[in-house]
């Protein structure tokens, strides 16, 4: 007889991050782009939105803790990033970055950039705000300061907390737009966009910059084409990049995920997994990408993003895995559902982010639908409230797994189970390779015999109670 290997053992634990049914949004269409949580536990969307009744689309809106619209919240300005900053709200507005008050509203103290007159938005990118207000905007600008000898299309450059030009920080410029960037532990900042140039000089298409913008020749990722997203910095100088990217002298290696080195290179310690699209168009010929890493414990990492399969497993839209890109078995058959518009397929986790005491997760992207792998709800649209429950402690179970086998594998359709210890309420569920429930049984007994009528890939799922307690993969031909 010959036993599957284990595929997963979650930590004394329900599903990961179990679906929290009492939050549903109304949104009809078409993205949130980004999310903060309120003070009060609202949660503030930006993107582009609209909800029942609405006859133009929402740059902003806020959801009470049930996940309907506040009505109370009247402000259509929003689209991109949020950022908060004193009690007010940073957001990318288009080619800009306005600010919201608390309640919502456009603080006049922060004047629309383009009424500077040494400043004209052109192409946007990505913004950060400094503790005492100031930004630090990217993309291709136009800037015309003759007093600075600033003039012609600028990259990066800096604003006062009222949003004027900062006209005591140089811009920068290189022969492209900057579209991301991230402030790295020690106030450098990396950078993606198209430039193959900056400051003067040749650089990767993902590149570094000292904290007053020069080029840091020190840093070569040999990046050439692609775009980074996402970027989280370590302590020790290296960071981990998310998006789809290609380094040069590896033309067909798209890498979705790589964590560099603090000179740029490649870390070959950490294994890049493999992502696919599935059924996902999203009318982008490059494929997956990733959107957002988010630090776990024991260094393992949940990435967020637009694909449906992680190294040819059924992860929609997020995953975990470990320090060195081991494929974790949290969220396996789990995450967000498609959503069509304008003939494309979508479904791609944006970001996720805990509440004030991490009991909760909120996920949110281009999706309507979101299996927790237990629990699947296909009222939830946009943006979803999970329940961290186990899985915060991110360790396993000081409890082993029970002795599962299943046998023959692969097998013509009638399989053994045989457990050497049966839990107290045992339940086994079955799942196709699409993640759908096709048979569960209860287990009474330390054998149990069960049929499979139909060919193809299956998951068993063992659980204890409310506990999944170990998984088997098998194979009918």
């Amino acid at each position: 007889q010959a036993a599957t290997t284990m595929v997963a053992a979650c930590a004394n634990a329900q599903a990961p991050f179990a679906l929290d049914t009492t939050f549903r949004t109304s949104i009809q269409q078409e993205y949130v782009s980004s999310i903060t949580l309120l003070p009060d536990g609202r949660v503030l969307l930006s993107g582009q939105m609209r909800f029942p009744g609405d006859t133009f689309t929402r740059g902003s809106a806020v959801l009470l803790p049930d996940g309907t619209r506040d009505p109370s919240f009247t402000s259509f300005v929003g689209q991109g990033k949020l950022w908060p900053w004193n009690g007010s709200y940073y957001v990318g507005v288009g080619h800009i970055v306005r600010r919201l008050t608390g309640g919502g509203y456009l603080d006049p103290s922060f004047i629309l950039m383009n009424a500077d007159p040494y400043f004209n938005s052109l192409q946007g990118g990505d913004y950060h705000v400094y503790p005492d207000g100031r930004v630090l905007m990217s993309g291709a600008h136009q800037v015309n300061y003759p007093a600075g000898g600033w003039q012609g299309l600028q990259n990066l450059i800096w604003f006062t907390n009222t949003g004027y030009l900062d006209t005591t920080r140089a811009p920068r410029t290189g022969n492209g737009v900057v579209y991301n960037f991230r402030e790295l532990p020690d106030g450098k900042f990396i950078c993606s966009g198209t430039c193959t140039q900056f400051d003067g000089r040749s650089c990767d298409r993902i590149f570094r910059v000292h904290p007053d913008g020069a080029l840091d020749t020190t840093y070569h990722t040999n990046i050439n084409w692609g775009q980074a997203y996402t970027f989280l910095p370590l302590a020790d100088g290296r960071t981990y990049i998310g998006g789809f990217f290609r380094r040069a002298g590896f033309p067909n290696d798209t890498l979705r995920i790589a964590r560099f080195l603090p000179d740029g290179g490649l870390d070959a310690a950490f294994s890049v997994p493999h992502f696919s699209m599935g059924s996902l168009t999203n009318g982008l010929s490059f494929g997956p990408y990733i959107r957002s890493i988010i630090p776990w414990s024991d260094g393992k990492l949940i990435i967020t993003g637009v694909f449906q399969n992680v190294n040819g497993t059924p992860h929609r839209g997020i995953c975990m895995v470990d320090s060195i890109g081991q494929l974790q078995p949290e969220f396996e058959y789990c995450g967000v559902g498609t959503y069509t518009n304008m003939g494309f397929t979508y479904g791609g986790g944006e970001g996720l982010i805990p509440d004030a005491d991490s009991t909760h997760y909120y996920i949110w992207g281009t999706y309507t639908g979101y299996s927790d792998g237990v629990t699947n709800d296909p009222l939830q649209r946009f943006v979803t409230r999970l329940h961290a429950g186990d899985i915060t402690t991110g360790a396993s179970s000081a409890t082993a797994p029970p002795v599962f086998s299943l046998y023959p594998n692969p097998s013509s359709g009638n399989v053994t189970l045989e457990l050497e210890q049966v839990p107290g309420n045992a339940l086994l569920v079955v799942r196709d390779a699409l993640g759908r429930v096709v048979q569960r049984q209860r287990v009474t007994d330390h054998y149990t015999m069960l049929t499979l009528s139909s060919s193809g890939m299956y998951v068993m799922e063992l659980w204890d109670g409310t506990s999944r307690v170990a998984v088997r993969r098998i194979v009918v031909e």
